[in-house]
C-alpha cells in the first residue's frame, strides 16, 4: 500500500524535475548553506538561494554540525560551491523533503530511510541507481557496499550509500554493575549475561526487581554462574526500577523492540518487505514471544505500569533519559544515538556504558529466519538508518559533483575524519578490528561487530511507520495502559501484528 503523501512526489515533479535545473553553476566565493538550530523552533525551510553546484539535503540533525564542517572542508579545498539543508535533530525531515523534490531546484543529494520509503522515491523518478555513477571513486565506494546493507527493491540494485551503521540492546552502566555485584566480578558478569538464556534473563530481572525494593535477593544465576549481590551502596541505592522506559513514546513497543522478533521471521529487511500473508500469520509464535518481551520491560520499570507510565511528564523520552543516566534504572533500551543524552545528563556516566544482547524467549524450533536462538540472544542488531541518495533528476555535471564528496567523506583520511570525530559516527566501511568509535557505546558496537555478534534490522521492511504508530499506539492504549495483563494478552497481542501488519501491505 502507498503512502498518502506519494502523489506530492509524482505530480508535477515528472514535468517540471527534468527541465529545471537542480541547482545552478555561479561564481560566489563561499558555499551557501544553512542548518536549522533545533527541533523545538518553527520547521524552517530551505533558503532559495541557487548559487551552488550542488544541494545536500541531510536527514540527520544529530551530524548538522559536524556536515557542515565537512562541507566546509570539502568547499574550501575543491573551489565547489554546495548548499546544506539540515533540519534539527528530532525532527521530521520528510515534509520538507517532499517539498524540495517538487521544487524547482531539487537537491542533489538526499536522504532516504529504509526500502520501504525507497519504493515511493521511484515511483516519484528520484533515485538513481547508483550503477550508473560516472565518477570511478564514488563507482567504487558504492560496489563495495556488503549486500546485506545495500538499499534495494529488488535484492540487487542499489540506490543508496550507507551514513554509518549504529546499534542498539540494553544498555548498562558497568558502575552500576559493580555496585549490584562487585567491582572483581563485572567483567565475568557482563561474558555470563551475553550467553545466558531467556528464561535466566527473566529470573534475573525479577531478583534485580526484589533486590530495589527489599534490599536483598537470591543470587542472579547466569550461563550457569552465581553471582551474589552486594549491599547497597550510594550508587545502587539510588535504583527505582530494572528499566528506565519511555512508556509515554510509541516507539518503545514497537521499531527495536518488535524488531528482535521480526528478525526470528525473516532473514532481511527485503524478505519482510515482500512477506506474504502466510509467511506472517506462520510467526504467530515468535510475535507471542515479542508480546512477552513486551511485558517484562514495562512491568519492571522506574514508573509503574499503568496510567502514569505513558503521561508524556512522567513517561517521556527525556524522563527514560534522566532516570537511566542519574543511576535510577539498572538498562535502558536504546541505541547508540542516545549517547549524547545520557552524558548531557551526567558528564560522569560516558566511559562506562556498554551493549547487552535484548533476549528473545524462542526456540530454534520456532525460528523461522535461519537464526538460531544462541545467535539471537548473543547479538545485537546493527544495522543502516539511512542512506544517501542521488537525485536522478539532476544534471551529469551536478550528478559527478555530488558523487566527487560523497567518495571523497568515506573513502579519504580527511574525510573519514569528519564522519568519525565530528559527526560521531561509526563509518559503515570500516575494519571493527582496527578503528575505535572514540566513545563508549560506539566501541561496544565494534566489539559487536569484530565477533561476528550482530543481527539485522529486519523491521525496516514492515509497512512504513507501521511499527510505531500502530502497533506502538496498540499496546499503548490497550496493555501498557494496565497494571495486570490477561492471560490472553501475548496472543491477542500477535493477532493484533499480524492483522494490522497486514491491512497496511495491503495483503
Amino acid at each position: 500500500m502507498k503512502k498518502k503523501w506519494l502523489s506530492l512526489l509524482l505530480v508535477g515533479a515528472m514535468t517540471a524535475g527534468m527541465l529545471a535545473g537542480c541547482g545552478s553553476s555561479s561564481s560566489s566565493d563561499s558555499a551557501d548553506s544553512t542548518a536549522a538550530d533545533g527541533a523545538e523552533a518553527a520547521t524552517p525551510t530551505p533558503d532559495s538561494s541557487t548559487d551552488y553546484d550542488f544541494y545536500i539535503f541531510n536527514g540527520k540533525g544529530e551530524i548538522a554540525d559536524g556536515m557542515q564542517a565537512a562541507v566546509d572542508a570539502y568547499s574550501a579545498e575543491k573551489g565547489v560551491k554546495i548548499k546544506l539543508f539540515t533540519l534539527g535533530s528530532g525532527a521530521d525531515s520528510a515534509p520538507v523533503l517532499r517539498t524540495e523534490l517538487n521544487s524547482e531546484h531539487m537537491p542533489t543529494i538526499f536522504t532516504i530511510q529504509d526500502s520501504q520509503y525507497l519504493q515511493e522515491y521511484l515511483e516519484g523518478g528520484f533515485s538513481m541507481d547508483l550503477a550508473e555513477a560516472t565518477n570511478e571513486d564514488f563507482k567504487a565506494l558504492a560496489d563495495a557496499v556488503p549486500e546485506a546493507n545495500i538499499l534495494t527493491r529488488d535484492g540487487s540494485t542499489n540506490y543508496g550509500i550507507p551514513y554509518t551503521v549504529e546499534g542498539y540492546g540494553y544498555i548498562a552502566d558497568t558502575k552500576m554493575l559493580a555496585s549490584l555485584f562487585g567491582e572483581e566480578n563485572v567483567d565475568a558478569w557482563i561474558d555470563a549475561y551475553k550467553t545466558a538464556s531467556y528464561e535466566e534473563f527473566v529470573a534475573m530481572v525479577d531478583a534485580c526487581d526484589d533486590f530495589i525494593k527489599n534490599g536483598s535477593a537470591d543470587p542472579v544465576v547466569l550461563s550457569g554462574k552465581s553471582f551474589d549481590f552486594q549491599a547497597k551502596d550510594d550508587l545502587s541505592g539510588q535504583l527505582e526500577g530494572v528499566f528506565a522506559v519511555a512508556g509515554a513514546e510509541k516507539w518503545t513497543y514497537g521499531d527495536h523492540l518488535v524488531n528482535i522478533a521480526i528478525d526470528a521471521v525473516y532473514p532481511t529487511s527485503l524478505d519482510a518487505a515482500n512477506t506474504t500473508a502466510e509467511q506472517l500469520e506462520a510467526g504467530h509464535k515468535l510475535f507471542e514471544r515479542y508480546a512477552e518481551l513486551a511485558d517484562v520491560l514495562t512491568a519492571h520499570g522506574t514508573t509503574a505500569r499503568g496510567p502514569e507510565l505513558i503521561e508524556s511528564t512522567t513517561g517521556s523520552y527525556d524522563m527514560q533519559t534522566q532516570n537511566f543516566a542519574n543511576h535510577k534504572a539498572i538498562f535502558v533500551k536504546q541505541g547508540n544515538w542516545a549517547y549524547n543524552g545520557y552524558v548531557s545528563a551526567n558528564s560522569e556516566i560516558g566511559d562506562t556504558l556498554t551493549f547487552l544482547p535484548i533476549k528473545l524467549g524462542a526456540t530454534d524450533d520456532e525460528i523461522l529466519s535461519g537464526l538460531t536462538q544462541e545467535q539471537i540472544n548473543t547479538s545485537i542488531p546493527v544495522f543502516v538508518p539511512l542512506y544517501w541518495a542521488i537525485n536522478a533528476k539532476c544534471a551529469d555535471e551536478e550528478k559527478e559533483k555530488a558523487e566527487a564528496f560523497l567518495a571523497w567523506l568515506y573513502q579519504t583520511d580527511e574525510g573519514i575524519d569528519f564522519v568519525k570525530n565530528q559527526m560521531s559516527m561509526i563509518p559503515w566501511n570500516a575494519d571493527p578490528n582496527e578503528v575505535s568509535a572514540g566513545y563508549s557505546l560506539g566501541d561496544s558496537i565494534l566489539s559487536y561487530m569484530a565477533e561476528g555478534k550482530t543481527i539485522t534490522n529486519a523491521y525496516a521492511g514492515a509497512p512504513a511507520g507501521w511499527a510505531q504508530y500502530t502497533l506502538g499506539q496498540y499496546l499503548m492504549e490497550n496493555y501498557v495502559n494496565k497494571a495486570e495483563w490477561p492471560d490472553d494478552a501475548y496472543s491477542d497481542i500477535a493477532d493484533y501484528l499480524i492483522s494490522s501488519w497486514e491491512e497496511a501491505a495491503g495483503l
